[in-house]
């Protein structure tokens, strides 16, 4: 994909940032139209919207977005730090590798923290087993940029009951409820919780010149082909590269980054397209390359001034994992619902987000409403039928046609805790295709 300006490798620019998702794609947007000259490192390729697909085989099963499946990423996983290491069929780490990074392919839901995320050890006290700890900042500190991402990017939404404070509106009103949301309305009412509108990162209408929700229903893992997903391709890379002083270098892997006498960085070297040894001179480099491949390229660029690898001293890095995680209820209702068609969620019930000890437990999140596996097709033949259901001939036929559009599902969105035994280090035996390996350990995870 041709850009507007390409950065002389040998001469340093100011800024090398490794990943362009929803921390990437932002800085890349903020520093080039600022006047600093910066190249984006990319380990995908660069897709618009026109090249996004509905093929669920290659979205969901081939893992087009994702890049390839475990002999392309080199994930390994195992429950404990007893067990050895094994490939799996689904990477335990899913992100994209396409410019825009997880913000192409993540379902778009856009919740923000509360005030109390903030400083749960200090309400709660230390839970036993745990690394808990206050954050540094507020949330009363972050709201402001809270509200500038929902109005630079394009949220959808309207408060509800359970909502952090807000300094503005959102920009944009709800999408439309769908047939999920009228049942959790009711269902709420009658248990005397709230189900409020979901917010997302999905524009309900027009906004700074992109087309709004056209309504397929293809937002969870797969990328928007109108640009209605406020993704950093749609809403950040844009505005990077219009300023001149933005290159995005997609198809290339950092795999390392190097150091000065001074032991701060100063290079990060990648493979190309081609999968030849490249390097970038920099400044200055920003790593945000999700959590898994972040931790990985820290853990890789170790050197005598660096021996446990860059920004180690702690010993934090790849510590503390913690996922975006589900609990779901599927039911059958006898009228067809048709919830495949929309954004995944239209409401969401936020009573219990708080931690109360009277649970017993630590914790709390959001229930919402979903058709989920019955999303798209392949999905609900997959992992959405009654497991009573024969998974061929007529039966299964007729089952998939009566249920698919009469099936939805009820989440939970559990929270995580930081444990030192969920982690990531460097796997010596298993590597992905660029020769860097890593083993994750503890929960498997997802994407939101």
């Amino acid at each position: 994909m041709p850009n507007s300006v390409r950065f002389d490798s040998r001469e340093a620019v100011d800024f090398a940032i490794v990943g362009s998702g929803s921390a990437g794609g932002i800085l890349a947007k903020e520093l080039s139209t600022a006047g600093f000259d910066v190249v984006v490192f990319e380990q995908g390729p660069y897709r618009k919207a026109h090249d996004f697909t509905h093929d669920e085989l290659s979205v969901l099963f081939r893992d087009e977005l994702l890049g390839g499946g475990p002999e392309v990423n080199g994930q390994t996983f195992r429950s404990n730090e007893n067990e050895t290491a094994v490939s799996i069929w689904q990477a335990p780490a899913r992100y994209a590798q396409t410019v825009g990074g997880s913000s192409v392919h993540f379902t778009a839901n856009f919740w923000r923290l509360r005030p109390t995320d903030f400083k749960e050890h200090s309400l709660l006290g230390p839970i036993s087993g745990t690394n808990f700890a206050d954050w540094p900042i507020s949330y009363e500190e972050l709201e402001p940029y809270y509200t500038r991402v929902d109005w630079e990017i394009g949220v959808s939404g309207a408060p509800g009951p359970f909502d952090a404070p807000r300094s503005r509106p959102f920009p944009m009103p709800p999408l439309p409820i769908k047939s999920s949301g009228v049942l959790l309305e009711k269902g709420a009412a009658a248990l005397g919780l709230h189900a409020q509108p979901e917010p997302h990162a999905i524009l309900s209408q027009a906004f700074n010149g992109r087309a709004p929700c056209m309504k397929c229903g293809y937002c969870m893992y797969y990328g928007c082909e109108v640009g209605a997903k406020s993704s950093t391709l749609a809403a950040m890379i844009p505005l990077a590269e219009a300023s001149g002083h933005c290159e995005i270098r997609a198809e290339s892997a950092v795999f390392r980054i190097e150091t000065d006498n001074n032991g701060r960085a100063s290079e990060v070297l990648y493979y190309d397209a081609a999968g030849e040894e490249q390097a970038q001179k920099a400044k200055a480099v920003i790593v945000s390359a999700n959590g898994a491949e972040t931790a990985r390229l820290l853990l890789m660029s170790a050197s005598e001034q660096h021996p446990d690898g860059l920004g180690n001293s702690s010993g934090f890095v790849g510590r503390n994992l913690m996922y975006n995680a589900h609990a779901a209820v599927d039911a059958v209702f006898e009228q067809p619902l048709n919830d495949y068609k929309g954004a995944q969620v239209s409401r969401i019930i936020h009573d219990f987000y708080e931690t109360d000890e009277a649970r017993g437990f630590y914790g709390g999140g959001g229930i919402d409403a979903r058709p989920l596996w019955s999303a798209t097709p392949i999905f609900h033949a997959m992992l959405g039928m009654p497991p009573d259901v024969p998974r061929w001939g007529a039966e299964f036929k007729d089952a998939m046609a009566h249920n698919f559009t009469r099936q939805m599902s009820i989440i939970g969105s559990t929270t995580s805790l930081a444990l030192d035994s969920n982690n990531i280090t460097l796997d010596p035996r298993n590597t992905d295709k660029w020769g860097g390996g890593e083993v994750l350990t503890g929960p498997r995870g997802g994407v939101g």
